[in-house]
């Protein structure tokens, strides 16, 4: 299984990446969401791991652009977010299809 993480701050991604692999999972990571896109959209991945708030291009852009080729891929956000409205609308956006 490949995993691309986009997430900007290094000592979670490199939490995740180091349980990940050593679950042997292969693991990609793009520290910010211009990278990121460019690696979800040319890259073959299982699952996507998104921060909302990543320097560039957004996880909710880079998920509302992955969705558009993707439906099938899913996607987890990593998120200091906590308001019911911003919840329901990353729920909507990763589950989103055309």
């Amino acid at each position: 299984m490949r995993i691309l993480i986009v997430e900007d701050e290094p000592g979670i991604f490199n939490f995740l990446k180091q349980g990940l692999e050593e679950e042997s999972y292969a693991v990609d990571i793009a520290e910010e969401g211009k990278k990121g896109l460019e690696l979800a959209l040319t890259g073959e991945y299982d699952l996507l791991l998104l921060d909302w708030m990543v320097p560039g291009i957004s996880g909710i852009e880079i998920c509302r652009q992955f969705r558009k080729e993707f439906q099938e891929t899913p996607v987890i956000f990593l998120t200091a977010k906590d308001t019911l409205d911003e919840t329901i609308l990353v729920f909507n956006l990763a589950l989103m299809t055309t």
